[in-house]
């Protein structure tokens, strides 16, 4: 995956790419939980995943793309707000326990994987990762 694509791929990820009628806007990490089919969709947070990968050293540079940075950040924020016991997912109990370990663990992968990336620690960022792949990380 290119520079390009992994950034279109984030915003429709966050829902803030502007074109709401498009299938990826709906699908995307956000906007499977919006409304929230009762399923997680694995393949969204695995595909975020390759999007930091594909966007490590953009992340690294000196300067960084904002849009990346707010498309991260939505989609951790957001997610956070949904699941906690007032927000959408949480107050309405759309999720079961284990659904909710693991959606708050991609949080969690997210959020340090960007942090280290923005930190220039390329070897550590995708450790979490890859003991969530491997049956390593709970």
């Amino acid at each position: 995956m290119d520079i390009k694509e992994a950034k279109e791929r984030l915003s429709f990820h966050s829902a803030r790419n502007e074109d709401i009628h498009n299938v990826k806007w709906k699908n995307g990490f956000l906007g499977s939980l919006r409304p929230f089919c009762g399923e997680l969709r694995y393949e969204n947070f695995y595909d975020v995943m390759e999007c930091l990968e594909a966007l490590k050293y953009e992340i690294m540079s000196s300067t960084i793309d904002k849009d990346i940075v707010a498309d991260i950040v939505s989609i951790v924020h957001l997610t956070r707000v949904w699941v906690s016991p007032y927000g959408m997912l949480g107050s309405n109990h759309l999720l079961t326990e284990e659904q909710t370990k693991h959606i708050l663990a991609w949080c969690d992968i997210i959020t340090n994987c960007f942090m280290y990336l923005l930190d220039d620690a390329e070897e550590e960022a995708f450790l979490d990762y890859n003991d969530y792949l491997n049956g390593n990380y709970f």
